[in-house]
């Protein structure tokens, strides 16, 4: 079976239809002749036929009968003068059918056509349609005229057979171009390990081919992009494990100068080295988790209990808000006792986005901790007095290593940070809602966690 083209199968469509039309047509002007043949039907012809052969009787006739009045006929008879005098044409219809033929000559009027046949005292008015009629008594009244009835059939056939026709080649066409569409999902939801089937229509295998052509390529650049950005993530986990060895060593030898004799001047470094030092390590701790993929990480979810979280988290933020001179409002009203979480990780989630108010945050400046209730969601609001978040951070802070020169992002892993706690509010049924404070205009980060289902105490 070869590969067809779209004006091979609309040449064959037009060619069905064309013979459709005329076999409808030939078989129904056969029918319609084979019943005048029968006698079933009468044309106007034979009418007219018989009021010729019947004149010249009806012309001597001393009387009138009905049975002299050819078949399908109707009859008026008239005096000279124009006065009705009976007949199967009623009294009412008579004066119209008079000044039709007598009056003005006529020999058609409405849907009947008029033969004037004169007596020696009498006028004798045929009336018959000039269509062909039916034998059948029944069948002339519910159809006045054959011939039209022969050309609605005609017509109404051709119309069906048109719309069967159409149908055929639709679902023909229909299952050729759903192979196209099925390529296109595919490709759609990058699905693209599978075979392309043709079509054996030549217009859609070329698109089918051009198709295969765009998922070979796409799958080449998805494939590339996941090995860059695999080894890209290889790198960084290297590197950030790598970084934490020599933190260590500057860690260790910084506890150990609190064992030496040190000013106060010096004690004061020694600290600000260790402080550092634990500053650093989270930081690569947090790089470390941003080369994980967050999709594949399983939760684990227990009962957390919120007074003992918010405690280990204050403990945390409380000094380095002292090493950078920062004044932390801690505003937690009501709260559940317990929630469903993962500890570890709403740890990390608030610290992160708490770490970065602070590091934004001028000295002397004042970041502010505050804790919602809604109906189902638990929100954490994190507000600096700092310089807030350009137009681009408010857009694209939460995307994976997002740096932005002249922004907050400047001093430190922001770019890393944020991601990583969208990526837990997520886990967590929630989300990050950045935007700067109307009142202070510093950064103001909402996170949303859902609390669909509390566990029992």
């Amino acid at each position: 079976m070869g590969v067809k083209k779209l004006r091979s199968i609309f040449m064959r469509y037009a060619l069905c239809l064309a013979l459709t039309v005329f076999i409808v047509i030939t078989v129904n002007v056969g029918a319609y002749l084979f019943c005048v043949s029968i006698g079933a039907i009468y044309p106007l012809t034979s009418i007219s036929a018989a009021i010729e052969r019947e004149k010249d009787t009806l012309q001597t006739a001393r009387q009138i009968e009905e049975s002299d009045i050819p078949h399908l006929c109707e009859y008026a008879l008239f005096t000279k003068d124009g006065r009705y005098k009976g007949g199967s044409i009623g009294w009412e219809y008579s004066a119209t059918v008079w000044n039709t033929c007598m009056e003005n000559g006529r020999t058609r009027g409405g849907a009947y056509l008029y033969s004037v046949i004169e007596r020696d005292e009498e006028i004798l008015i045929l009336r018959y349609r000039m269509t062909a009629q039916f034998e059948n008594a029944a069948l002339r009244r519910r159809f006045p005229s054959a011939d039209w009835l022969l050309i609605v059939t005609i017509l109404l056939e051709i119309l069906l057979s048109l719309v069967v026709i159409s149908f055929i080649f639709g679902k023909y066409l229909g299952k050729k171009i759903d192979k196209l569409l099925t390529v296109v999902h595919k490709i759609e939801q990058q699905d693209l390990n599978f075979e392309i089937q043709k079509s054996r229509l030549f217009e859609v295998d070329q698109a089918l081919d051009a198709l295969d052509h765009m998922r070979l390529a796409l799958r080449q650049s998805l494939t590339r992009q996941w090995y860059d950005d695999k080894m890209r993530q290889d790198q960084l986990s290297a590197l950030a494990h790598d970084l934490k060895t020599p933190l260590t060593i500057i860690r260790g030898n910084a506890e150990l100068l609190f064992d030496t004799s040190l000013s106060t001047e010096q004690r004061e470094c020694a600290e600000y080295i260790e402080n550092s030092s634990l500053q650093m390590h989270d930081y690569v701790q947090t790089l470390i988790e941003a080369t994980k993929s967050w999709n594949s990480y399983k939760l684990c979810m227990k009962k957390v209990n919120m007074d003992s979280l918010l405690l280990e988290l204050k403990s945390q933020i409380d000094g380095l808000c002292a090493v950078n001179n920062i004044s932390l409002h801690w505003d937690c009203g009501h709260y559940p006792a317990y929630i469903t979480a993962d500890h570890d990780l709403l740890i990390r989630m608030l610290i992160n986005v708490l770490s970065n108010a602070v590091e934004h945050t001028p000295q002397g400046g004042e970041v502010t901790f505050e804790i919602e209730e809604h109906s189902n969601e638990l929100s954490f609001l994190i507000t600096d007095s700092g310089k807030g978040f350009s137009d681009e951070a408010l857009k694209h802070a939460t995307e994976q290593f997002f740096m932005e020169d002249d922004s907050r992002t400047s001093k430190s892993h922001y770019g890393i940070g944020l991601y990583v706690a969208a990526s837990i509010a997520k886990k967590h049924n929630g989300k990050i809602i950045l935007e700067n404070s109307a009142v202070v205009g510093g950064a103001k980060v909402t996170i949303q966690i859902s609390l669909k289902n509390p566990v029992s105490i």
